[in-house]
């Protein structure tokens, strides 16, 4: 149950916003323009949550980006192409709508307003970008490098990336290192980094009060059933936060909490890729508050493995950079099978590790293993290792696939035989059996790209693929106010959410790069656009 005030406040402000990440920030900076007082409580040691160690893309239709690199947009051709991804099971398709008239004005809002610099990358296609109302780029926007000497102190309480350097999605085709090398010796943070920062700087500008290592624990309500503050953790003590117009729950996805993602996830998260402080703390706050919630089978999911001796915030360090479907190499499952086209998109392609036998009862498809030749390992980063480097004991390796078999505990005459016909169809540039080469993030359907390769160039080597996340996003159902609702979709008063910690609005798609933080942006701007009028109250 949530908690009743204290007989004093630690701290009293119109707005208490929990969180740091893309939806705090966006909420913080709209609740403190709309005349608010604000106060944003971390539980983590540093600030930008999930957002900053992301690629930091904003995927927003319509925006006024796009006439700079000639494409042309609509809200018809937005809204077909969304409707064909989620294919009926937004948790609402009025949000949907207002994503789409909403999304181009956060982003001019943020260019004019704060430090937030973008710019249209032809990098990132709409994933799907050969169905109706898909475009080829220009919805997906990066963000211009940031110089975090500019926060002053605060630059080291922002989150580094843990996966991405500091270049731009744009730079990385083409890396300069002298340019790189620059980047690290001047703190200069791109991607989800610059984001994080840029955001960081406008909270700052506007004198909003950031607490870290303060974890929410409890909702504080009046006799009334309104969200009046929050209980916190502070340094092992209890810390009473009021908030006289409401609370933003912005704390991000429950994919580090292993008891919520066993019950409301069809396969466990076991290498989450985001922050280990994702532990749902917020999604059990509303629950405690009596929310409905919506989307909760969906994650931002990713293939991903793990490097055993490589730690981040004490846990072990998960990424999604291992090359699949790169030249000679192939994935295959426990029985030493393909099983996916290894192109597919990474939200797409763990879902493939739900299939059930009901026979075997079992999960055919885990464990899953890319395999790979010398060929592959010694051209490209497989995360943590660098091509130059030898095979590092995690990395299973041997001179023939049948050892290999052995090593990774697969039958050796079905790895075999599956590596014997994938290399007979890649030898004449086809793959009749999972069409890999004839698609990939968005280019169309009949252009050949990244054609499969045979596995020919011993050492062999396998790394094992888990199924990864980089986020939920399920949780409680908001209006379009980005106000909580209750079982019985009423709102609960002076409660909202944006981010994952949230019902996503596209249900279970994953339009293009930049479909995860444009949503937090946008709920997180309507969150705090609307708080900033509520009446203040007593508390």
């Amino acid at each position: 149950m949530p908690a009743r005030a204290p007989r004093a406040w630690d701290r009293e402000a119109d707005v208490v916003v929990l969180g740091s990440g893309a939806a705090a920030l966006a909420a913080a900076i709209l609740a403190a323009d709309g005349g608010s007082s604000v106060l944003l409580l971390e539980k983590a040691a540093q600030f930008g949550g999930t957002t900053a160690v992301s690629g930091g893309i904003i995927w927003a239709p319509r925006n006024g980006h796009m006439a700079s690199v000639g494409v042309a947009d609509s809200r018809e051709e937005a809204l077909a192409y969304i409707g064909r991804l989620t294919r009926g099971r937004a948790p609402d398709d009025a949000l949907v709508e207002l994503f789409v008239d909403t999304a181009h004005q956060v982003v001019d809002y943020l260019e004019a307003h704060t430090p937030v610099r973008l710019y249209p990358t032809k990098t990132f296609r709409d994933y799907y970008a050969f169905l109706p109302g898909g475009k080829p780029y220009g919805r997906s926007l990066d963000n211009l490098p940031f110089a975090a000497r500019q926060l002053g102190p605060w630059a080291e309480k922002l989150r580094r990336s843990h996966s991405f350097p500091p270049l731009t999605v744009d730079e990385a085709a083409n890396v300069d290192y002298e340019l790189l090398g620059k980047r690290y010796e001047d703190d200069v943070r791109t991607m989800g980094s610059a984001l994080a920062a840029s955001l960081f700087k406008g909270l700052l500008d506007r004198g909003v009060e950031a607490l870290n290592f303060t974890r929410a624990r409890e909702l504080v309500v009046s006799g009334a059933g309104e969200a009046i503050g929050v209980r916190a953790d502070r340094e092992g003590q209890d810390f009473w936060a009021g908030a006289r117009q409401g609370v933003v729950l912005a704390t991000g996805g429950f994919e580090w909490n292993r008891e919520l993602t066993r019950a409301f996830l069809p396969v466990e998260i076991t290498h989450p890729m985001s922050p280990p402080s994702n532990e749902g703390d917020g999604l059990l706050m509303a629950m405690d508050a009596g929310a409905m919630l919506g989307n909760m089978r969906e994650a931002w999911w990713t293939p991903a493995a793990a490097d055993p001796t490589v730690e981040y915030d004490g846990k072990p360090l998960s990424q999604g950079g291992i090359a699949r479907g790169v030249g000679a190499s192939l994935m295959v499952n426990r029985q030493g099978r393909r099983f996916v086209n290894e192109q597919a998109m990474y939200n797409d392609l763990p879902k493939v590790f739900f299939d059930f036998d009901p026979v075997a009862q079992e999960y055919p498809n885990l464990p899953c293993w890319h395999i790979f030749d010398h060929s592959v390992k010694s051209t490209q980063m497989l995360f943590t290792v660098m091509p130059e480097d030898s095979a590092p004991d995690w990395m299973a390796q041997a001179g023939s696939m049948a050892a290999l078999a052995g090593k990774i505990g697969v039958d050796a005459e079905a790895l075999v035989a599956t590596v014997r016909r994938f290399n007979d169809h890649a030898a004449h540039g086809g793959d009749p059996d999972f069409h890999r080469g004839e698609a990939y993030f968005g280019t169309s359907r009949t252009t050949p790209v990244l054609g499969p390769q045979p596995l020919r160039t011993p050492p062999f080597y396998a790394i094992q693929v888990h199924a990864g996340a980089l986020g939920t996003k399920g949780g409680p159902r908001t209006n379009g106010n980005a106000q909580v609702l209750n079982t019985r979709g009423d709102t609960i008063p002076g409660l909202y959410a944006a981010g994952n910690v949230a019902a996503g609005v596209f249900g279970p798609a994953y339009p293009a790069g930049g479909a995860t933080i444009a949503p937090a942006l946008v709920f997180g701007y309507l969150a705090g656009r609307t708080v900033a009028r509520e009446a203040r109250r007593k508390i």
